[in-house]
């Protein structure tokens, strides 16, 4: 519905959600504002910095920083986090802040792979309660190795999930479950598909475990 550049969407809801609406309307409208952070990890992107090509990437990731940023003050507006928790509520726009500094930081850092964007802006979405989407070109190698650990940080910062078991655990859900199944429905191969110079150049928290990759269809 709408137009090319003004889509709109109907979001059916169930009852409990819609019984939060004004009582005086059955729907509600609301606007979106996307943001999208992009960083190449691969040996495309290793052959991109080094011919000093991430020109383009480094400029999109500062137009989206500027956008969440103002999306950030719009929501600090709200109120959310202290009408709920109180003073812990205080801590977490704190803590906010200071995610939305560091990510300001890191986009204007000159920085090979600097996933650090990528994990700044996943925290913050989900700190704001955003909907997100991670995805690669096939949407299953670089994607499963990103979701798994976002997984593994989310355990360690809310789940109190022990260093010493991060690797471990980060280890276990590349090698098992949904992961593994993604490969095996697109591909017919329970492999990710990445060769020993392709993960030679991820970044160390990207890569897979031995023994769940191999050269594949992508």
């Amino acid at each position: 519905m709408g137009t090319r550049s003004a889509l709109n969407v109907i979001l059916p809801v169930p009852d409990n959600v819609h019984s939060l609406l004004p009582l005086s309307s059955s729907s509600f409208c609301f606007n979106v504002t996307p943001v999208f952070f992009n960083i190449g990890i691969n040996e495309m992107a290793t052959l991109a910095e080094s011919l000093g090509y991430t020109k383009p990437q480094e400029r999109s990731n500062l137009d989206n920083f500027d956008r969440l940023n103002q999306y950030y003050y719009r929501f600090r507006k709200l109120n959310t986090c202290s009408e709920k928790r109180g003073s812990s509520g205080h801590l977490q726009l704190q803590s906010l802040e200071n995610l939305m500094e560091q990510l300001k930081i890191s986009v204007h850092s000159p920085k090979n792979k600097n996933v650090e964007i990528l994990q700044l802006s996943s925290k913050i979405c989900r700190k704001m309660k955003g909907l997100r989407f991670t995805s690669c070109k096939s949407a299953k190698d670089r994607t499963g190795m990103s979701i798994t650990l976002e997984q593994c940080n989310i355990l360690r910062s809310e789940y109190d999930l022990a260093e010493h078991e991060f690797q471990r655990a980060l280890d276990c859900m590349r090698s098992e479950g949904c992961r593994r199944e993604n490969t095996y429905k697109n591909t017919g191969s329970r492999k990710y598909a990445f060769n020993s110079l392709q993960v030679l150049v991820l970044p160390k928290q990207y890569r897979p475990p031995a023994g769940t990759y191999g050269s594949t269809q992508t």
